[in-house]
This record gives C-alpha cells, structure tokens and sequence, in this order.
C-alpha cells in the first residue's frame, strides 16, 4: 500500500511538471540571436519558484538606441505580453557590449529588461550583402517574405540599389508597406518603420524602388501604366477570442462586416459577450480574410492593434464600425441586462433588440440605419 501511495505521488509531480508553462523572450536580433522567433529555446526563461522568471544574455553588442521584446508562452503567440498592450522596450545609451536580464512574473504579468555594459562595442563584420525587398503581396508578389530572390535589388556601383516591380494593381488611398532587408533574413532592415506606398487613384502601376546601402535611405516612386477597377471587398475584423469567439483567425468568416447602405461604412454587432474590467481586448480589421492590408489604430495600415476595454466584469453586445474612406475603427461596448438575454434568445426571429452605430441600443421609433439580429435594416 504504501508503494502504491508513493507511485501516486509521483505520478501527479510529474504530470504537474508536464503541464508546466514555458516562457520564452522573442524580440529584435541584436539582443537575442534571433529576430522575433518564438520557437528559439535558446530564450526561454528560467524559475525557481514558477512565478518568477528570468533570462541573462551574456556578450550582447548593442548600439546606441531602443530595442523591443515580448514574453510569449509556450513558444507560441497566443499569448503574449509586453507594455499597455505593445511590445516591451530597452533602451541603452551608449555603444557597447552588454549583459541584458529578462524578467517576467506570472502572478503580475509585467516584464522587464536591464542592462549592464560590460566592455566596448565591436562593430560586426559585414561583407558583400544582399538586398531584397519585403512587403505586402500586391506589390511584391509575396506577402513580407525576406527570403523571396524575385524581389532581390540590383547595383551598378555596390553603393545605390534598384528594384522595379511591374503590373502592380493599386488601390487609391491605401497603404502598401514595404521593407530593404539584408541577406534575406530579418534583423536588419530598413526603415525601422514600413515604408508607406500609396497612389492617388485606382490603376496598374510600375514601381522603382531605390536604396542606398551608406546612407540606409529608401525611396519609392509609382508610375500608372493602365486603368484598372478593384473588386468589392470583404471587410472583417480579427482579435482575442473572449472578443471575436476565434483568436486573431482572418478567415472567420461569422466576423465579416456588412455594409450599413452607404458603401462606406461597415459594421459588425457581436451579443453575449463576456468581457473582464480593465481587461484590453485587441482587434483589428482585414479586407479579403487576408492579413495583406489591414488597419488599426488611429486608423493607420498595418498599424498597433485597436484596444476594448470595460469597467466591470459583464455580458455587453459589442458594436464594430469601420470607415473604409478614412479607415477609422472603433468598437463599443453596451451592457445587457441579464434578464434581457433570455427574452432575446427566444424572440431573436421576431422581435430582436436593435442598435445604432455607435454601439447604442435604440428603441421602435429610432429613424436611421440600425443592426437587428446582426443584420442591417433601415429604420423609416
């Protein structure tokens, strides 16, 4: 008996030691060998005590300036933490080498790095590089793939870099970012932020795009060739699951938007859903269930994501509303009255609650564009 009792004992210990969670640090490749790949075990964290957790690099060479990180678990990024919802931030004021320490807790979630300079900053060693162009499908054929060689750039003189790219259908008014990366690898590229392409009016466009390997500046210039029309898009919105029902999944197709009626704007009403206080729910909107162009803050392409919050734990109907012209989007949140939930469910065929676009639950007599049962109807 007593062997039996100590087999179980140490079943559960091992099977606790199974379940537990890995964390792992994933950031620029200055600081971490690797850039931004969750999957390095190189970076996982260590713990004593399995809330506190910690990772020391050692002969770190930094330049002067900021570099950014984010604790992820399980080598995966469902779920990831960084600063009020970005990505966490060193920042060292002096060339040099450098001992960098991660810290991450558990119970609190907040992440931390410092560093302590350690010698003097040597210079890597760079030979011939290549360079390649890395941006959205619609202008590179590929979707961000450093390692595409069609996009690789040529020289005449080991100094200034050329790409063109021919037959590209552009939309007026939208953004088609674009990186120069080094040796078809992320960890060096420039700018630091995308470059923004953008045109003036619908067609088929021959881009040059140009790069100076002393000075690092990157300019891009398009000339229309051809008229062409766009298709009607689909617009969705992507984010956390406790929001969407499905995490950051672009094909869901249960979050399309639907247009209100003035080709403009687009709107998606989500019920039931149960949202934390001081919790920040992340989304933001794709066009074609592709992540190619895509809008968040600010109304920004490819921008941060847009951020939810609510001031108690409660069950809201969340409203969705995008303008396609400015690329604005916002969402609300309406607390439903628990005794309400229950009449919707069993009325929802005939009598279903009604919103405005601004997330609002309006009444039989509201004139306008309303959502009903997730559909849009037009209230006279």
């Amino acid at each position: 008996m007593k062997k039996f009792f100590t087999l179980i004992i140490m079943l559960t210990a091992a099977l606790g030691m199974q379940a537990q969670d890995t964390w792992t640090v994933a950031g620029a490749k200055a600081m971490l060998g690797t850039n931004w790949d969750p999957t390095d075990t190189n970076n996982d964290m260590t713990s004593t005590d399995g809330t506190n957790f910690t990772l020391v690099k050692t002969g770190v060479m930094l330049a002067a300036g900021d570099y950014e990180y984010k604790v992820l678990k399980n080598h995966a990024w469902d779920e990831s933490y960084g600063v009020g919802g970005e990505n966490a931030k060193l920042t060292v004021d002096a060339d040099g080498e450098y001992t960098i320490t991660f810290t991450f807790s558990t119970a609190t979630t907040e992440v931390g790095a410092t560093a302590v300079k350690t010698g003097d900053y040597v210079a890597p060693v760079v030979g011939d590089q290549t360079w390649t162009v890395a941006g959205v499908e619609p202008l590179c054929g590929s979707n961000w793939n450093p390692a595409d060689e069609s996009n690789d750039m040529t020289s005449t003189d080991g100094v200034n870099y050329t790409l063109v790219k021919e037959g590209c259908q552009f939309e007026k008014g939208v953004s088609y970012g674009f990186k120069v990366v080094a040796d078809h690898a992320w960890g060096e590229e420039y700018p630091s932020d995308n470059y923004d392409l953008t045109v003036t009016e619908n067609g088929i466009y021959t881009v040059t795009i140009t790069f100076n390997k002393d000075t690092k500046e990157v300019n891009a210039t398009a000339t229309k060739t051809a008229d062409w029309t766009p298709s009607t898009k689909v617009w969705t919105i992507a984010g956390a699951s406790a929001l969407m029902g499905t995490n950051w999944d672009q094909t869901d197709t249960n979050n399309d938007m639907m247009d209100t009626g003035d080709g403009v704007t687009f709107a998606l009403v989500k019920e039931h859903v149960a949202l934390l206080a001081d919790t920040e729910y992340e989304f933001k909107v794709l066009a074609n269930h592709s992540w190619t162009e895509n809008y968040g803050k600010d109304g920004k392409a490819g921008g941060d994501n847009v951020i939810l919050t609510v001031e108690k734990d409660a069950t809201y109907t969340v409203t969705f509303v995008f303008n396609t012209e400015s690329k604005e989007l916002f969402a609300t949140a309406e607390e439903e009255d628990p005794t309400a939930i229950q009449a919707v469910k069993s009325t929802v065929a005939s009598d279903g609650v009604m919103y405005n676009l601004q997330g609002q639950r309006v009444q039989a007599g509201f004139r306008g564009i309303a959502i009903q049962n997730g559909r849009k109807v037009v209230m006279k």
